[in-house]
């Protein structure tokens, strides 16, 4: 006679609830996720996934996997998306922004967290952090021209003014000379 929550295990043929089922199976799904990633990122998603640990219990499997299933594609993809932009984020990010979350708690976070978001939020401040850089890089250099001498656009012009010629005819500041016209 078997009760309506539960299942047969598939290896001993005995009775198991089907909560614990599910949850098996979400582990292996959740081991599965982690396949394609380094060691040292999985580390840091382990640590990272202990934030949304309930305070009397164990995170569930299951819940594993849904946080996890949000990440990996996108750090597979090495990008985040945030609020329709996509910013560059390698995996060398990812396991540095876990681990300081980690590591250097910020004193408002509020435990367990409930989604990925403040994470998310992190990753893209870095990649619009990277992105004013590069603008901030591509604007010096505009200023700067060809910048082949190391000098300002605006130096560069007034020293070929300094060494152009006057025009023909220019006499300028010319010194007045007693100039005496004798014939012998």
């Amino acid at each position: 006679m078997t009760n309506a929550c539960t299942i047969p295990c598939p290896y001993c043929n005995k009775d198991i609830d089907i909560i614990l089922g599910m949850e098996l199976l979400a582990g292996n799904e959740w081991t599965a996720l982690l396949n394609s990633l380094p060691n040292s990122v999985i580390g840091a998603l382990l640590r990272y996934l202990e934030l949304f640990k309930p305070l009397k219990q164990e995170l569930r499997w299951s819940r594993r996997v849904v946080l996890t299933a949000e990440l990996v594609p996108m750090m597979k993809a090495a990008q985040v998306k945030r609020k329709g932009i996509t910013y560059a984020a390698p995996l060398t990010m990812w396991e540095a922004e876990m681990m300081k979350l980690v590591v250097n708690r910020p004193p408002t976070l509020v435990l367990p967290l409930k989604s990925n978001g403040y994470l998310l939020s992190m990753i893209a401040g870095r990649g619009e952090q990277a992105a004013a850089k590069l603008e901030q890089d591509a604007i010096e250099q505009k200023r700067n021209k060809s910048n082949v001498g190391g000098g300002l656009v605006a130096v560069a012009e007034l020293q070929q003014k300094a060494a152009s010629k006057p025009p023909d005819g220019w006499r300028g500041n010319v010194k007045k000379t007693n100039q005496s016209t004798t014939t012998e």
